[in-house]
């Protein structure tokens, strides 16, 4: 080895026992909280495992409700016509179709009621209903 580096490391103090224990334990710090296996790693996989889970109860109740479903319309006729009325707008021969609602505009109906001029009155004559309209 040359000289000057004999000379170089004379010259540098040496490390006490608890300096070289520090740096072991300093060494041994760095890949648990930033290596492949961190800590940090974990609690991002633990979150993400907490989400799935909560994901998966969603979806299992979800498909508990139509698994019910499913079952009502294999084992009552009823539950596939109640189905079809409400979703599909079902209409049986020989029913009538009847609508309830609310008025279009709520000042039409103060104007009936406050018997101003040009308003109809709730229990006059409307004419006729339209083609294809519900009856009133």
């Amino acid at each position: 080895m040359p000289d000057f580096l004999v000379n170089l490391f004379r010259r540098l103090p040496r490390p006490s026992l608890t300096n070289i224990l520090l740096g072991v334990l300093i060494l041994l710090q760095v890949p648990l909280w930033f290596g492949q296996g961190s800590w940090l790693r974990v609690w991002h996989l633990e979150r993400q495992l907490q989400a799935r889970l909560a994901e998966n109860d969603a979806r299992r109740l979800r498909i508990a409700e139509l698994e019910g479903e499913a079952r009502d319309l294999r084992r009552s006729p009823r539950a596939a016509e109640e189905r079809a009325r409400y979703e599909l707008g079902m209409i049986m021969p020989g029913e009538r179709f009847v609508q309830w609602g609310t008025p279009s505009s709520p000042s039409a109906g103060a104007d009936a009621a406050s018997g101003q001029p040009g308003a109809q009155a709730s229990g006059g004559s409307q004419g006729p209903p339209k083609k294809g309209s519900p009856p009133r």
